[in-house]
């Protein structure tokens, strides 16, 4: 896939222009709700970033902004299903990390290209990702981990919000890395993964939705990635710290819109959301999660959507993760 930076750039120069005037940058938009397509089920991530930006991001607009959760196959199938809807700005879909820079290169079959078929409206989010044990592996460190996973016969499972997502991904990245195998049990979005996690039906999830659950004593942490601890979670070692280079995985969120949409409509879209994360109610909702927030412009999320794909598209072939 020939993706282009500059192709992108110029069809989007006009929105990034149009951030600095009003929400309704069109005198006829929005006359009705705007819909975000929250390719994954209720509890993960994804949603909670949507729902919390969708009541500040209504009141700038002036119109209902309403949140459907559409879980399946990766987040793929709800992607594919907004890459044709019509692009009139009032069907958002998150774009992340799993839909738009890891599925094109685990998927064969996938309906829509993540740069041709959208349109960039903003990053939102950038979260580091923390290993989670339940009762079912019968360990607490580190070290306990990583001597049960390279000995396990047969060998221990994670889970993930789907085949192609962050964290299938990401565990890919540690099994490579730290020397074992595991198998993936895909489930349809964090919440359920979770869930499986505290249950004991999986025995490891590397996510970034786990530290409530850590907070509650129902998940026992063993390390995070990035190259710091994490505030919310100050006695949980970094990867590196624990014996354990190149795990370096970050999880990212953002808005996409179908391809074709007026740039004076992306760029209303951005200024709303530019405002309700820079919100301190907003701010400090997604500090407590440890979800940290960026902004910005059509065009940065444009050029970081490109380097993010050619990045883990390396990283999917190094580690084996594609399907096929």
């Amino acid at each position: 896939m020939n993706i282009s930076v500059l192709a992108k750039s110029a069809a989007i120069l006009a929105a990034t222009v149009a951030i600095t005037g009003s929400a309704h940058a069109q005198s006829n938009w929005p006359e009705k709700p705007v819909h975000i397509v929250v390719p994954y089920s209720a509890g993960g991530n994804n949603d909670r970033i949507a729902r919390t930006l969708s009541e500040p991001m209504s009141k700038s607009l002036g119109v209902p902004v309403v949140v459907e959760n559409r879980a399946g196959a990766g987040g793929t199938v709800a992607t594919g299903e907004v890459a044709n809807e019509d692009p009139d700005g009032y069907t958002v879909v998150m774009c992340e990390i799993g839909t738009m820079a890891i599925n094109p290169h685990v998927y064969s079959n996938l309906t829509y290209d993540p740069v041709a078929d959208f349109d960039p409206v903003i990053q939102i989010t950038s979260v580091p990702l923390v290993l989670g044990v339940g009762d079912k592996l019968g360990v607490s460190t580190m070290d306990e981990f990583l001597e049960t996973a390279r000995n396990a016969d047969p060998e221990i499972d994670f889970a993930s919000s789907g085949v192609g997502s962050a964290q299938h991904l990401a565990f890919e990245q540690l099994k490579k890395q730290a020397g074992f195998e595991a198998l993936q049990i895909p489930y349809n979005g964090a919440a359920p993964a979770r869930t499986a996690l505290i249950s004991g039906e999986v025995g490891a999830f590397l996510d970034g939705t786990l530290i409530p659950s850590i907070q509650d004593g129902e998940v026992t942490a063993l390390a995070v990635t990035g190259s710091n601890r994490l505030e919310a979670l100050p006695d949980v070692p970094t990867f590196e710290e624990a014996g354990v280079d190149g795990v370096d995985f970050t999880s990212w969120h953002g808005f996409c819109v179908p391809a074709g949409t007026d740039p004076e409509i992306v760029g209303a879209l951005n200024k709303a959301t530019n405002d309700a994360i820079a919100e301190n109610d907003v701010k400090s909702r997604f500090a407590a999660l440890n979800i940290g927030l960026v902004g910005g412009t059509p065009a940065e999320f444009t050029a970081f959507i490109e380097e993010q794909y050619e990045a883990l598209g390396q990283l999917v072939e190094e580690t084996g993760a594609s399907q096929q």
